[in-house]
């Protein structure tokens, strides 16, 4: 018996796949699954490796970015497969749908509150779970991970808005302002405008968002958890599983993907009684500490460095890589352009 807590993408991405040689319940603290919606909801074409898309996830196609330094010049880059803007909320509910269709149980309005046992937030009654297998599927506050003593994660703080503004159809984003910002169309007359930050926040998308004025239809928020390479995401029987276990890409902030990619992981760990920690970290790990370690020397760039690595990149040697390569592959990008142009390698005396 296997207990799943949180029915996001990778808490019913993983009920989908165990629940065909296991009995898994999963519960979800929400009413609903996929609401409110707390991500971007961008993705490579990577995403189509794992789980193809349905025309009815799509909320656009992406087909050109941007990417600003301070002095205001820019990357343009035309991408040779499309990036994927989804409807989160649709996505989410097909991965709970197919769970159900395994024969997994979801019960919604249930908190986990400690061990072995979780609350029905309508009656208010402690429920006792029992199970062979616990999955933190929880989130970067995942409660999972605090109860067994498997930590807590750092993270960032996220704020988007949904602006109603006539766009090009590409995306901007803007690697050095908060930890980073984006505008992601969501479709030709709206725009998802964002900031993550340690710090300040929404100071940061009060001055970033005048540069994208117009009707604001809604607002999102979160929290991303920073990756760090020395996290513990297992314990026995208790395993995390996407933002509990921090699967994420550090310099823009994605998780579904890597997420989706541990938990194939995690079900060849239980499945085929096989070392959870070697499985993910095999898959994903050298990809995510190439973005932790790129994201903590831009952490230490000023206006200056910012100038002269977009200067570096707006040659079309360079362009065409960023166009050709997925970021969900940092290394691969990494070796082309060194190879390419040796001078990126003064950007890492600010490791030291």
């Amino acid at each position: 018996m296997i207990t799943i807590i949180g029915g996001g993408p990778i808490g019913g991405y993983s009920a989908a796949l165990l629940s065909k040689h296991n009995d898994v319940t999963i519960y979800e603290e929400k009413k609903e699954v996929g609401l409110p919606i707390q991500c971007t909801g961008i993705l490579s074409d990577t995403i189509n490796k794992i789980i193809p898309i349905k025309k009815d996830f799509v909320a656009n196609k992406i087909y050109s970015a941007r990417i600003y330094a301070p002095n205001k010049r820019f990357i343009e880059i035309n991408l040779k497969k499309p990036n994927i803007i989804i409807y989160r909320n649709k996505f989410d509910q097909h991965l709970c749908d197919k769970a159900t269709k395994n024969g997994a149980k979801i019960f919604y309005s249930h908190r986990f509150i400690k061990k072995n046992e979780v609350l029905d937030m309508n009656t208010r009654k402690k429920k006792r779970i029992n199970h062979d297998a616990i999955i933190g599927a929880d989130g970067p506050l995942s409660k999972v991970s605090q109860v067994y003593g498997l930590g807590k994660r750092k993270y960032l703080k996220g704020v988007q808005a949904l602006i109603k503004k006539k766009n090009d159809n590409t995306v901007d984003f803007y690697p050095y302002i908060g930890t980073y910002a984006w505008a992601v169309p969501e479709s030709q007359d709206v725009l998802r405008v964002g900031v993550a930050a340690e710090k300040n926040t929404m100071k940061t998308f009060k001055d970033f968002s005048k540069m994208y004025k117009g009707k604001v239809l809604g607002w999102q928020g979160g929290l991303i958890p920073i990756h760090n390479p020395r996290l513990q995401t297992s314990k026995k029987n208790i395993y995390l599983i996407g933002d509990a276990a921090a699967q994420i890409k550090n310099t823009t902030g994605g998780g579904l993907i890597p997420g989706l990619m541990a938990v194939e992981e995690l079900r060849e760990s239980i499945d085929e009684h096989k070392d959870y920690e070697k499985l993910w970290r095999k898959r994903i790990g050298k990809n995510l500490w190439t973005h932790y370690v790129v994201r903590k020397m831009m952490n230490k760039f000023n206006e200056k460095d910012w100038n002269k690595l977009v200067s570096i990149f707006n040659k079309k040697s360079m362009k065409n890589i960023l166009a050709k390569e997925s970021r969900d592959e940092p290394i691969k990008i990494l070796t082309k352009v060194l190879l390419r142009n040796s001078s990126i390698l003064m950007f890492l005396k600010k490791l030291f």
